[in-house]
């Protein structure tokens, strides 16, 4: 696939959600039709026409030899699959293990499939993330983040 083909694809793409998110806006409840579905309708509204007004540009603009070679989509193959399985596990295991257990285990693991072999480094970022996490979050905000359904603590 070349580079230009990909972005238009992305920029059809981007189309379609824009198209889809406004006619969502239909089915909202009539108090937020003035506020909230109003504000969908015009960030729908702002990425169909800067997709449009893009798409335009491409297609009117002359073929580059660099838009026409081939397209290499990642240069490290395995660490993007990993990264892509590990994403899905950890959005399966959020329900049952809850957000912190999950999170425990993936940042690590990102950690390390991302190229991090210091463990002392590694645990002291996770930690630290999930600290900042509760501190802000569950204790400042007081937003309800995904619990446990197989441990109860």
């Amino acid at each position: 696939m070349t580079r230009r083909l990909a972005e238009l694809l992305v920029l059809v793409c981007f189309l379609i959600v824009a198209v889809a998110l406004y006619k969502s806006t239909v089915s909202f409840p009539e108090v937020t039709q003035s506020s909230t579905a109003l504000y969908v309708r015009f960030l729908a509204a702002m990425l169909g026409i800067f997709s449009l007004l893009e798409m335009l540009l491409k297609l009117k603009k002359k073929n580059l030899a660099k838009d026409q070679e081939k397209m290499e989509l990642t240069e490290a193959p395995l660490k993007f699959t990993a990264l892509l399985v590990l994403m899905f596990v950890y959005a399966m295991l959020l329900e049952p293990l809850g957000f912190y257990l999950a999170s425990a285990l993936f940042l690590p693991l990102t950690m390390y499939i991302l190229g991090s072999r210091r463990w002392l480094s590694i645990a002291l970022t996770s930690g630290g993330v999930l600290l900042f996490v509760f501190l802000v979050f569950a204790l400042l905000l007081g937003v309800p983040l995904p619990e446990s359904t197989w441990f109860q603590f």
